[in-house]
């Protein structure tokens, strides 16, 4: 579970005992930790999604609150004070809110303000209202009730007041050095999570294609291998090579020849599409597909539309005997492995097939 900080926990001391009023109270404070805890996120909309919730609920509360008021007290001092009080609220918070850019800054401010605003106000403010109501329900008069609620507020009480205002002063602001530094953890745990994906991706992949590299074939083979004996079905294995790829380095040099990789490799990612094959360089001209879940007839059209796409990139190779254009030959193995089937094995055989497409004139597939 997500370690949740309470910066403002809910205390008996702020109870009014007008139940409508503490339950609002509370509803309040859960939305002022809630929004405080998403000082961890990085993600502002959410912030902005729970300042909007915070603001909403306490103009709502507001509005409830001085309903009761008014209820009891009518059109009293009291009551145009504390409304007064609660006009202050928003504008002050709107105004913290757009003096900086910097959202999550802002949001600290707010987060520090409400505390302090929100203890005062429930704890000294609401508490002398309710307990003027409570005498009043009691029998005694709009005069009588405020004498009786500045004794009950006076002295040790007013203290304990002070006492706790300070405690919670103190309270949030170490609250908010917890949540700074978790953010600043789970930054760190993010930003080396992201390194570790890429370096990761690093390590399987070949640098100058982009395609996975022959590390990672063998992993993916053997993974695939396992999955297909226990399954009894077809593991598919496209093996192929670039025809004369050596007279072409020879010809127009080295880059020309990383250029014709790079683009042969362009175009076997827009073919091979699926999110079960997976594309290999796992030699210098050398490539491999693993197919999954296909026939042999699918396989024979992956390979047709792999040639045909390749001869339309139009890579110059002049003194290739196949073809002006650069031409691929291979071989595929598709077969239910046995349990003595290894990668080696079924490699062997992919590369006797290959062996054979070059013997019978290149630019062709054996399957």
């Amino acid at each position: 579970m997500e370690q949740k900080f309470e910066i403002f926990p809910w205390n008996n001391n702020f109870e009014t005992g007008i139940d409508e009023i503490d339950e609002q109270h509370k509803k309040l404070i859960e939305l002022l930790n809630n929004l405080a805890n998403l000082l961890t996120q990085e993600e502002n909309f959410q912030i902005e999604t729970a300042f909007s919730e915070l603001a909403k609920y306490a103009e709502y509360h507001f509005k409830s609150e001085e309903a009761v008021w008014k209820k009891y007290l009518k059109d009293s001092d009291l009551v145009v004070a504390h409304e007064k009080s609660h006009d202050s609220f928003l504008p002050k918070v709107l105004e913290i809110r757009n003096k900086c850019d910097n959202l999550q800054d802002t949001i600290e401010e707010i987060v520090l303000f409400l505390i302090r605003w929100l203890a005062f106000h429930i704890i000294d403010e609401d508490k002398r209202l309710s307990l003027i109501i409570h005498s009043i329900k009691d029998g005694k008069n709009i005069n009588e009730a405020k004498y009786i609620s500045d004794e009950l507020m006076g002295g040790s009480m007013k203290i304990m007041v002070e006492t706790i205002l300070s405690m919670y002063d103190n309270l949030s602001l170490k609250a908010i050095e917890l949540i700074k530094e978790k953010k600043a953890r789970l930054r760190a745990e993010k930003e080396l999570k992201s390194i570790n994906i890429k370096l990761h991706k690093l390590s399987i992949t070949d640098q100058l294609t982009g395609l996975y590299n022959r590390r990672y074939f063998e992993e993916i083979f053997n993974r695939e291998l396992q999955k297909s004996k226990r399954a009894k079905t077809y593991i598919n294995v496209i093996l192929f090579d670039i025809d004369y790829f050596k007279k072409l380095n020879d010809t127009y040099g080295h880059d020309v020849g990383d250029s014709a990789l790079k683009k042969v490799s362009t175009c076997l990612k827009k073919n091979i599409k699926r999110g079960t094959d997976y594309i290999f360089r796992v030699g210098g001209e050398e490539f491999a597909i693993i197919v999954t879940n296909e026939d042999i007839e699918n396989l024979i059209n992956v390979t047709k539309i792999l040639q045909r796409e390749i001869k339309k990139l139009a890579i110059i190779n002049e003194h290739s005997t196949v073809s002006k254009y650069l031409t691929i030959s291979g071989g595929i193995v598709s077969l239910i492995p046995s349990l003595e089937d290894t990668i080696d094995s079924i490699m062997k055989k992919a590369d006797e097939k290959l062996y054979e497409a070059k013997e019978q004139g290149r630019d062709r597939f054996v399957y």
